[in-house]
């Protein structure tokens, strides 16, 4: 259980970094073939305004480190910004790694606190 929480935590996104991206992207694919592609720009406007909150809850609440908070996130708005709603696959996939890695995360810390003894005074 311990491989599948590492491997969730080093390779996982935050759940609600992955939802909003996968919500953003649906939307701004909707508008793409809507016009024919002549939001676009708005597409990589938008990828590259998230980059900083996705990357802050990356580091704040997935507990990243600065790199792969950033990496992470840059690799997110950069599927964001492809214009088809295909790399969304990658992105919920990525949040759902993320959440086992969370899940399994918190039930170890939980298990952790049991095994340890009370400290009397």
């Amino acid at each position: 259980m311990e491989k599948i929480a590492t491997f969730g935590r080093a390779f996982g996104l935050h759940p609600l970094v992955a939802l909003v991206m996968v919500l953003v992207d649906v939307m701004l694919f909707g508008a793409e073939a809507a016009t024919l592609g002549g939001a676009i720009p708005l597409s990589m406007l938008v990828a590259v305004g998230l980059l900083i909150p996705c990357t802050l809850i990356q580091r704040y609440g997935f507990k990243d480190d600065w790199g792969q908070a950033i990496g992470k996130s840059m690799i997110v708005c950069i599927l964001t910004a492809i214009p088809t709603a295909l790399p969304s696959i990658a992105t919920g996939g990525a949040g759902v790694l993320g959440t086992v890695g969370l899940l399994t995360h918190a039930t170890s810390s939980v298990a952790d606190e049991k095994k340890q003894p009370a400290i009397e005074d």
